[in-house]
């Protein structure tokens, strides 16, 4: 009889000491997938707003570059070329901008970052070049503003 219950003791011994291995292993896998998955959205994240600022840094040189084109005759060889670059530039920052908005939910930043891309959209419209320069720096305050928000959010 003694090794009977020797027996059942040891076997439920073993299948407890299965038990908590598995649950704790679950628990450990979980959280293994957990940090992975928050690891790559941060990865992501930093990709994303990375290649934003830099889009919108050729947007905003492309705006200024066709305004001083077109206000000033420089380059106006390249009036047409120009144009298409600044639409060019302006349709892969729009595009960034899109998949910001796919790859985040705070609206801070969301804010941001169209607040920046109207911005320098405006460039072309400025009436002279103090305009034009205040434009300009508004602009670069903006892309700070863009790049130390999403900085906080990564």
């Amino acid at each position: 009889m003694d090794a009977i219950v020797t027996s059942i003791i040891a076997v439920l011994g073993t299948l407890l000491g299965s038990t908590v291995t598995h649950v704790f292993q679950q628990r450990s896998a979980r959280r293994t997938e957990h940090n992975t998955r928050l690891e790559r959205l941060r990865q992501e994240r930093l990709d994303v707003y990375g290649t934003y600022a830099g889009l919108l840094v050729e947007f905003r040189q492309a705006m200024l570059h066709h305004w001083f084109c077109e206000h000033e005759d420089r380059d106006a060889d390249d009036e047409v070329a120009l144009r298409r670059l600044s639409f060019e530039t302006r349709s892969n920052a729009q595009h960034a901008l899109f998949r910001l908005q796919l790859i985040t939910d705070d609206r801070e930043l969301l804010a941001v970052a169209a607040d920046v891309f109207t911005k320098i959209g405006t460039i072309d419209r400025a009436a002279d070049r103090p305009d034009v320069v205040a434009r300009r720096d508004a602009s670069r305050e903006a892309i700070d503003t863009f790049v130390e928000t999403a900085r906080r959010h990564v």
